[in-house]
């Protein structure tokens, strides 16, 4: 995989970093970049991508902090499909047994849309333009016109 600066990516802490890879690699479809053994074998950090630029960090829970009411909470990732429809996408994740939490859906800001939520609450929004040639502005005045 290409190793490039990342201008911003989320550092989520997790519950098991080797089940959370399981799950984002295996069943959503992320590539691995890097994951770091701990002493004991099991991994203590992992880097993954969904595409270019498009990289989440999953590290453990800090130790002696009870999250678990907490963990996830509010947080959404927003991911653009690329090569694949949201359809597509929903079905084969599906396949793969991750439950899809809502869509596939068409949103007013001009995208269609599905939500999957990870093993530890976080959300995934995974996304696509529905209508590439419209501007930024129509768009806007459509969703402030109740369009």
């Amino acid at each position: 995989m290409e190793i490039y600066p990342m201008p911003m990516f989320p550092t989520l802490a997790v519950r098991d970093v080797g089940a959370s890879v399981g799950w984002y690699a295996e069943q959503v479809g992320f590539g691995t970049v890097f994951v770091m053994p701990g002493a004991d074998g099991e991994p203590v950090l992992a880097h993954l991508r969904w595409r270019k630029y498009a990289d989440v960090l999953l590290v453990p829970d800090a130790a002696g902090v009870d999250s678990s009411d907490q963990r996830g909470v509010g947080v959404s990732l927003s991911f653009l499909v690329g090569d694949v429809s949201v359809d597509a996408l929903a079905e084969r994740l599906e396949a793969s047994g991750v439950a899809v939490a809502e869509g596939p859906v068409t949103r007013p800001w001009n995208t269609r849309e599905i939500v999957v939520v990870d093993p530890d609450g976080y959300r995934l929004v995974f996304f696509e333009a529905v209508d590439v040639g419209r501007s930024f502005d129509d768009v806007m005045a459509s969703v402030t016109d109740g369009e």
